[in-house]
């Protein structure tokens, strides 16, 4: 069997589940849990007890192709659990008799332009506390494993479907290489960079529109070099510094995810809401963003690697600047990119004003019960041999 390369955040390697020891446990939430037909064959192979413990809470809902998933249980969560929320397969048969979506989450595999790329998302606890608190540069590596399982592609991106250019691979990833080289760029404040960003990609979707692909690789590398000067620095003295939505239209987008049934994110956004002195259906008061900005500065001001990792880790696993999940214009990527940004930052804001102190634990809550409700991407996963 050969080799097969895999590009991935250098933090992949470090992961481990944390299991029963999860407050929010991936197998509590009302998720679909698909169950792959290798995997099903196995529980169907089983002596007769473990066979009807097992496929009495599996629905087949297609044969031909075979699709199936778990009943979920009371409270929507997995039936397989113990009381210690453990998984009574994994514990009885182990790891291998897990359905690939169990054995992959937090995991994900896309497929991007002929190479995989591999990250973790942000809605596994364990995930947030390991990406989100590294104060260093987050940094990426090509590994080699063994190709003898199968894999899960959860999302292809092919950026010829986004432009006929010929190069549209290398606009790709110098796009991507530039996008992140400026997040992380942090002699200035994140907001600047943000709004760097979005000029970037504003000036490419331009030119792309022009069919100019050529000028698409110039333009990010120019970009480049601008930030290692000091082509920009007159952006730092605005105020806003343009890189944030206001803080009013968010407060009102988050009233959206609320409909949802997310326990803890409602709570997050409630005790938000609350240290900030705000209301889901009022305009926040006059001189309300140059308070919020204090709020951030108090809380933030030197730890702003919270956001920018989170940024960076959602530029690297949504395909920025084009996307796995859908085929939108590189604006509007970027657009919800900066919504995702914004939304957190008033999650992390409020929750450290109320409390009145930065608590690295309520910053995982946020993010991880946020990414829960806004990205968890329910089934659609690819399985290739």
């Amino acid at each position: 069997m050969g080799k097969q390369k895999i590009y991935q955040p250098q933090y992949y390697k470090k992961f481990h589940c944390i299991a029963d020891e999860c407050k929010e446990n991936c197998c509590s939430h009302a998720w679909l849990i698909v169950v792959d037909k290798d995997t099903y064959d196995k529980y169907a192979g089983l002596e007769e007890e473990g066979r009807e413990a097992i496929l009495k809470w599996i629905s087949v809902t297609n044969q031909d192709p075979f699709a199936a998933q778990l009943i979920l249980g009371e409270k929507s969560c997995c039936q397989f659990l113990d009381e210690r929320g453990r998984c009574n397969i994994q514990l009885k048969y182990g790891h291998g008799f897990l359905c690939h979506t169990c054995r992959s989450y937090p995991r994900r595999f896309c497929y991007v332009a002929g190479e995989t790329e591999t990250f973790l998302e942000l809605s596994c606890e364990a995930v947030a506390k390991l990406v989100l608190f590294d104060q260093n540069i987050m940094r990426f590596e090509t590994i080699e494993r063994e190709s003898d399982e199968r894999m899960i592609w959860n999302g292809i991106l092919r950026p010829e479907m986004y432009t006929s250019a010929e190069n549209a691979v290398e606009i790709f990833w110098k796009l991507r290489t530039a996008s992140i080289f400026i997040v992380q760029s942090r002699r200035y404040r994140l907001s600047v960079r943000m709004l760097i960003l979005g000029m970037l990609i504003k000036q490419a979707s331009d030119i792309l529109a022009e069919e100019k692909y050529p000028e698409v690789v110039q333009l990010a590398k120019t970009f480049i070099d601008r930030v290692e000067s000091n082509y920009f620095d007159s952006l730092v003295g605005q105020k806003p510094a343009g890189g944030d939505l206001d803080v009013g239209f968010v407060n009102k987008m988050l009233k959206d995810l609320e409909l949802k049934e997310y326990k803890l994110l409602n709570r997050c956004i409630s005790l938000a809401r609350e240290g900030l002195g705000v209301k889901p259906d009022e305009d926040p008061p006059d001189g309300f963003d140059e308070e919020y900005q204090k709020d951030y500065e108090t809380y933030f001001s030197d730890k702003e690697y919270v956001l920018e990792n989170y940024i960076v880790s959602h530029i690297f696993s949504d395909g920025f600047p084009f996307n796995y999940i859908h085929q939108e214009s590189i604006m509007k990527n970027y657009r919800e990119l900066l919504v995702k940004y914004s939304l957190v930052k008033f999650l992390l804001v409020g929750i450290s004003k109320r409390y009145f102190k930065y608590d690295k634990r309520k910053v995982v809550e946020c993010v991880s019960s946020f990414s829960r409700a806004y990205d968890h991407v329910r089934g659609g996963a690819l399985i290739l041999k």
